[in-house]
């Protein structure tokens, strides 16, 4: 597990916040831009920069050329099932061009709701949405890991080439799942990775092109979906990125262009779907949540000293850690209250906590994690799964 990361969670975020700032007003060119005269960060290149979408949007109905930055790495609705009368929700919307066309489809009975936490981003989409006319078309200014929207408000989410870059991106899945209504489904396009990428490549493609920042394994990304409670989750499409050879460092060795061969960066459009609610007795739609027979218990986490407040948004995550964040979070939709405490960020817990206090002082912080139900030890030195924390709290998996 990695417990130091590059820079800081709000360093990402603001580094990330002023380059689609500057975008929006036009000081930059967006990643997927064609003029070879800049590349994907704004610095001059011999070359055409790297083409992370090509010419998909040439043909799609609803586009609109004014709220086209080139930011995207595919066209999520395309996959995404989009009917008329639906509320569409889009994440990182940008200038509007996802939400455009998906305005498209569903019509004046429909809605869609843009988020982005650029304001000059948020401006410009309106901007685009008077132009257009558009009453059922907004877009409000909000991070993607605290969304300011209700539970279950949408039908669809898209999103395009942004979650990879948020800096806790368990956290953005779980907002996904949270503001969709049960049977609701997403559909976003981002960019991953297959197999591991050679560090000196990495480092090399994001700075040629700074949205493959943040890019994590494929099979990493369905992990997550799946611990946030995702169902049916595919890729319908994919597709290779080649980066040219001025992209790659001249120090890359025969080992690391093979890696490449074999894996490499892709741009992949992955969907998912939120479980239906499970039928009452009644026939009548009921909640997910299983109705205890008394209050759940309090469990409380006391994690080693970690980079962040789950461990899993540095750039090497750990699996197990993962799993666990996502089994934490459907613990909170079954109504148990989870309380979580990192020895790096919040000490005084530990030490106002006497029997986490005393744990520690006879056994080390070897003893950690540890986990408390109820302000009893319940386990210790290990995370357990998620059917074993449904077990601690006495809930039914069935």
């Amino acid at each position: 597990m990695s417990n130091a990361l590059d820079s800081s969670t709000s360093d990402v975020r603001e580094a990330v916040k002023a380059k689609y700032a500057a975008i929006a007003r036009g000081e930059e060119e967006g990643c997927c831009e064609t003029d070879a005269s800049s590349s994907c960060c704004g610095e001059p290149a011999d070359e055409a920069p790297v083409n992370m979408i090509g010419e998909a949007y040439d043909t799609v109905e609803g586009y609109v050329a004014d709220a086209d930055l080139e930011l995207g790495c595919g066209v999520p609705t395309d996959h995404a099932g989009l009917e008329p009368g639906q509320t569409v929700v889009d994440l990182g919307s940008g200038a509007g061009l996802d939400a455009f066309v998906a305005r498209r489809v569903v019509g004046e009975t429909g809605r869609v709701v843009g988020v982005d936490f650029v304001p000059e981003m948020v401006e410009k989409a309106r901007a685009n949405a008077d132009k257009l006319g558009l009453e059922n078309v907004e877009f409000v200014e909000g991070d993607i890991e605290d969304l300011p929207l209700d539970d279950e408000t949408a039908d669809v989410v898209l999103s395009n080439c942004v979650l990879n870059l948020v800096p806790d991106t368990v956290q953005a899945f779980a907002e996904m799942y949270r503001v969709l209504r049960p049977g609701g489904h997403f559909c976003v396009s981002d960019i991953v990775t297959d197999g591991p990428l050679p560090e000196a490549v990495r480092r090399s493609a994001e700075l040629y092109a700074g949205c493959v920042a943040g890019a994590i394994d494929e099979s990493e990304y369905r992990a997550l979906l799946d611990a946030v409670g995702f169902e049916e989750v595919d890729a319908p499409s994919r597709r290779r990125i080649d980066l040219p050879e001025e992209a790659l460092p001249d120090t890359l060795t025969d080992t690391d262009r093979a890696a490449m061969d074999e894996g490499g960066l892709w741009s992949v459009t992955m969907r998912g779907r939120r479980p239906d609610r499970s039928p009452s007795v009644g026939g009548d739609s009921a909640d997910p949540r299983p109705e205890p027979a008394s209050a759940p218990p309090t469990l409380q986490v006391f994690d080693p000293a970690m980079c962040c407040s789950t461990g899993v948004c540095g750039p090497e995550p750990d699996d197990e850690l993962v799993s666990f964040s996502g089994a934490l979070r459907w613990l909170q939709r079954q109504g148990v209250e989870v309380e979580r405490h990192n020895l790096g960020r919040n000490p005084d817990a530990f030490v106002e906590t006497p029997v986490v206090y005393d744990a520690i002082q006879e056994h080390g912080q070897d003893v950690l994690p540890l986990l408390l139900v109820d302000g009893d030890v319940a386990r210790r030195g290990e995370y357990p799964s998620r059917d074993e924390l449904a077990q601690m709290m006495g809930l039914d998996l069935a």
